[in-house]
C-alpha cells in the first residue's frame, strides 16, 4: 500500500480532513500529526525499525534452528567432533535467516532520511500532517478530500509517519 500525506497549515484544516476520511471509513489507516509542543519533533526512520527488527528476529532464528540441532545431535549416534562443528555452526544460517526475515518485515514503517528531515521542519514550523495508507483504485478519492479539506501540498509516500516517543525524564536520586 501507498501513504497519500497533506501537509496542512492549521489544525482545523487537518481536523476536517480526519473527519472526512473517517466517515469515508479510512479510520483504522489513517494517521494525523500536529506539531509537538515544547521539543522539536524527531520522526521514525526506516532504517531504525529494519534495525530494531534485524536483531529481534536474528536472536529468534537462531534459537529456532539451534534447539531442535541440539536435541537432534543429542539422538543421531554421530562423532563427537561432528557435533560440535554443527552445533557450532547451524544457529548462524538461522539467525542470518530471521534478520533478513526482520528487515525485509520492517521495511515499510518509517521514512527515508530525506522525507523524515523534510516532514520534521514542516513540523517544526507549525505544519499538521494527515497520512492515509490507501489502495491505488482509492487514492484519488483521498487525495480530492484532502485538497478539499485546505491541504497545501499532497504526496504518496512509501512507508509511515510516527514521532519517536519523548525520553522519559530523568530522575534524580532520593538522598537519606
Amino acid at each position: 500500500m501507498t501513504a497519500v500525506v497533506g501537509v496542512f497549515d492549521d489544525r482545523a484544516g487537518a481536523g476536517a480532513a480526519q473527519t472526512l476520511l473517517e466517515d469515508a471509513g479510512f479510520a483504522d489507516r489513517m494517521s494525523v500529526t500536529h506539531p509537538p509542543s515544547g521539543a522539536p519533533p524527531s520522526l521514525t526512520r526506516r532504517g531504525e525499525r529494519m534495525l530494531r527488527a534485524a536483531v529481534k528476529w536474528c536472536v529468534y532464528g537462531s534459537l529456532i534452528v539451534e534447539i531442535p540441532t541440539l536435541i537432534a545431535l543429542l539422538v543421531f549416534p554421530l562423532d563427537i567432533n561432528v557435533k560440535v562443528l554443527l552445533g557450532a555452526t547451524l544457529w548462524k544460517f538461522g539467525a542470518g535467516f530471521g534478520a533478513w526475515i526482520g528487515a525485509m518485515s520492517a521495511g515499510e514503517q518509517g521514512l527515508d532520511d530525506e522525507r523524515a528531515a523534510e516532514y520534521e521542519e514542516l513540523l517544526a514550523e507549525g505544519y499538521s500532517l494527515v497520512a492515509v495508507d490507501v489502495r491505488p483504485r482509492r487514492r484519488p478519492g483521498v487525495r480530492g478530500a484532502l485538497l478539499e479539506s485546505g491541504a497545501v501540498s499532497l504526496r504518496d509516500l512509501r512507508g509511515t509517519i510516527a514521532l519517536k516517543p519523548s525520553p522519559a525524564p530523568r530522575r534524580r536520586p532520593v538522598a537519606a
